[in-house]
């Protein structure tokens, strides 16, 4: 269904739509929006080309006063030291105990700890992330917290410091929607991210960049043909989900525009403040199966915006956003025109 608009909305700033909005369709949205339960509608969605990082339940313990080779439930190393599962702890067990099976008995029964072994490896590198938050994250590398960001804030990077993030990210969140941190497999640093603008349905504009010392991007218009694919049926969502109903948007067989994929470069045109051009061949076949990826997922919204990543041949999905910049971190320029006037008061068929 579209949207009813306000009578003045052909004379609207892009980013005063995306403000209005971002009052429509929460629950909806938020669902999609939600780095965590996406994971479950990219399962039923089961596309092959298309793969995203794997969760965990459980990691080795960062800053532990032992050394046993053991794994612990992530959420216990948000906890201050002083109340895990310690060397006291485990010498009192271990003193109780006959059996090395009944020891680890005890810790997965009592703990939900586990010993690392062929079958269940550790994981070594992974990401801490909030599941509706933006740049809320824990980065560790080899075992070790590397960086601890929420937004613009940064901690310390010490498992004290994850535990202050822990606090510091409950005590602002103002969701409807419950909280939940997770970890997620670590796919690298500095990778190029492909964000795609959709608008009814259809990606409009493919924003391109790489961020080191220095932020580099490119930014694309999109000509998409007509897909062949069938429509995505609208059951991605069960009860698991609040009985949320959703339906396309837009009908992607009505649409005709172009015979063939094209990108066409935005010269001088930057999101980023101070952002330098991306100097990277893109390549048009990956490109364009991310589109078709991004379409499944934009024919349920006037507007998303849907990254992606591509690393070691695969394309990750990385996650949908319906606030770009939280509102307030793009300056949008010639692109955000370009986009809205793509965002008419109808689809434009």
């Amino acid at each position: 269904m579209v949207l009813k608009k306000p009578y003045n909305w052909e004379e609207m700033l892009f980013i005063e739509k995306l403000k209005w909005y971002a009052k429509k369709e929460n629950k909806v949205k938020n669902l999609f929006a939600d780095k965590f339960k996406i994971k479950h509608i990219l399962d039923k969605l089961d596309l092959p080309s298309l793969h995203y990082a794997k969760t965990y339940t459980h990691v080795k313990p960062i800053a532990a006063d032992h050394d046993f080779n053991i794994l612990v439930p992530f959420e216990q190393e948000l906890k201050p030291l002083n109340i895990q599962l310690n060397k006291k702890t485990i010498s009192t067990i271990i003193n109780e105990i006959e059996t090395p099976e009944e020891f680890w008995n005890i810790l997965k029964t009592k703990y939900d700890v586990y010993p690392i072994n062929d079958v269940n490896i550790a994981p070594r590198s992974y990401v801490y992330k909030l599941n509706l938050g933006w740049n809320t994250m824990v980065f560790v590398t080899n075992n070790k917290i590397t960086k601890i960001v929420a937004g613009t804030k940064h901690f310390e990077p010490t498992h004290k410091g994850m535990v202050q993030w822990k606090k510091f990210i409950l005590k602002h969140y103002i969701k409807n929607i419950p909280p939940k941190i997770f970890v997620e497999e670590f796919i690298g640093y500095n990778l190029r991210v492909f964000e795609i603008y959709c608008i009814y349905g259809k990606p409009r504009i493919m924003s391109v960049y790489y961020e080191t010392d220095a932020c580099y991007e490119s930014n694309y218009l999109i000509n998409i043909p007509k897909s062949n694919t069938k429509d995505t049926e609208s059951s991605m969502c069960d009860d698991n989900y609040d009985d949320i109903a959703i339906e396309p948007i837009i009908n992607d067989t009505e649409e005709t525009e172009c015979n063939e994929f094209n990108l066409k470069l935005l010269p001088d045109c930057h999101l980023i403040q101070n952002a330098k051009p991306l100097l990277y061949k893109v390549d048009d076949n990956i490109t364009e199966q991310m589109c078709e990826h991004a379409k499944i997922f934009a024919s349920y919204f006037e507007f998303i915006r849907v990254d992606f990543y591509y690393h070691n041949k695969k394309i990750y999905f990385s996650e949908c956003t319906f606030k770009p910049g939280a509102l307030n971190a793009i300056k949008w320029g010639n692109i955000g025109e370009f986009l809205s006037t793509f965002w008419s008061r109808k689809p434009q068929l």
